[in-house]
């Protein structure tokens, strides 16, 4: 298989049917919001940015960058990478990382000065793993039971 080449794409009205469509496996379920949950989010909260990832013509995945206010949950006005999944059928094939990757040169590109953070549950050993191979460190901190890892601002 050549180079994968994995393009973020705005959730329009053209293609959020299909975003809507792709899955995760059953038990990776209690890992990731569905993606209709996250597109409401996306439209009636402010600052999320949500994509589909896709291959060639195919969306294999979908992201949402979302900012936050500092609150009881977390204590500083954090950028967040909310949502993250690859569907089932494109799974353990380097979607996983080429889609992350992608996704974080694309938040480089538009807010160069900003750390972004991102969290894991508890257990989620391969989503962890991957968050770490491509820069993110643990920060020892919680955030809804969850654990939060970071990527420092270049």
């Amino acid at each position: 298989m050549g180079e994968l080449m994995i393009q973020l794409k705005e959730i329009t009205q053209e293609n959020y049917k299909a975003c809507v469509k792709i899955t995760v496996d059953k038990e990776q379920e209690k890992f990731v919001a569905p993606n209709w949950y996250s597109l409401l989010e996306a439209k009636f909260e402010k600052d999320r940015k949500a994509f589909g990832l896709y291959n060639e013509e195919e969306m294999i995945g979908f992201i949402m960058f979302s900012y936050y206010l500092a609150d009881e949950d977390y204590g500083k006005d954090s950028w967040w990478i909310e949502r993250y999944m690859i569907a089932s059928p494109y799974q353990n094939k380097g979607f996983g990382t080429k889609g992350l990757q992608q996704s974080l040169t694309w938040f480089t590109e538009h807010f160069p000065a900003e750390d972004l953070r991102i969290s894991a549950v508890e257990g989620n050993q391969i989503a962890q793993d991957l968050y770490e191979k491509l820069g993110f460190v643990v920060t020892g901190e919680k955030v809804e039971d969850e654990i939060v890892l970071l990527k420092t601002a270049e």
